[in-house]
């Protein structure tokens, strides 16, 4: 959006209030999340090459400033393999932008408000999907004079974080990690999809955090990352990743 566009008054810190009814089970057939996975074709290979690969990607994409996500957990390491990336990218003369979903969140009354293990509101509430395009990945694509908002929210004092804009880097990459990308769509270019079993998740999650596993097997059923992602990782064991190019 450009900046003539952008309601001088409006302070993105301010959560439109979302609505649950129409975030509620979307009318897609609900088929098994696992169905197609049986035929994909992984390719094993090191972490240093899984993020090497990634890293040309991601400089070899044709957009001028790639927005790129990575569909995962921070418990199953996601955040440390886009700064992997992140860095290979830097070696190669590119400007990162790092983002992750966490700092987009709504406010704690807005994202519990119908319970706290309310799966509809996981899937489609928590993350301020507009403000996170408004704010940050529209004006990076957009490469806005006006630059761009890196964080929303502190996820652990629910505050308001009154960042100033920052300058959009010619040639930037950026790089957005976060569960659950597919869900509710941000306006990515490409998105890789850190694939686990649900009980590989059980594994990582914390006791509180349980039912998040059941709210990742409806995302698997319901949104079917792996069919939409541009990559598929095989990531039970980080250690030892395979990669599967859509």
């Amino acid at each position: 959006m450009n900046a003539d566009q952008r309601p001088q008054h409006a302070d993105p810190a301010v959560d439109a209030r979302p609505s649950p009814a129409a975030k509620r089970r979307r009318e897609r057939p609900r088929r098994g999340g696992h169905a197609r996975l049986a035929k994909v074709r992984y390719r094993s290979l090191t972490p240093a090459l899984l993020v090497r690969e990634l890293a040309d990607h991601a400089d070899r994409r044709p957009e001028p400033r790639p927005r790129i996500g990575f569909d995962g957990f921070a418990e199953a390491g996601v955040a440390e393999l886009a700064d992997a990336v992140g860095e290979r990218l830097r070696e190669l003369g590119r400007p990162v932008i790092r983002a992750s979903t966490h700092w987009w969140w709504r406010a704690a009354s807005l994202r519990l408000e119908l319970g706290r293990t309310d799966t509809d509101m996981l899937l489609h509430g928590w993350v301020d999907t507009p403000a996170l395009r408004r704010e940050l990945l529209e004006p990076v694509g957009a490469g806005d004079v006006d630059g761009y908002l890196p964080r929303l929210r502190d996820p652990v004092t629910d505050r308001a974080i009154r960042d100033h804009r920052v300058p959009v880097p010619d040639g930037s990459v950026v790089l957005l990690d976060g569960p659950f990308l597919v869900a509710d769509p941000v306006g990515l270019d490409a998105v890789i999809h850190l694939q686990l079993s649900p009980a590989a998740l059980a594994r990582v999650m914390p006791d509180e955090r349980q039912w998040w596993v059941t709210a990742y097997r409806r995302y698997l059923a319901d949104e079917r990352p792996a069919d939409r992602a541009d990559a598929v990782l095989a990531y039970d064991h980080p250690a030892a990743p395979a990669i599967a190019w859509r």
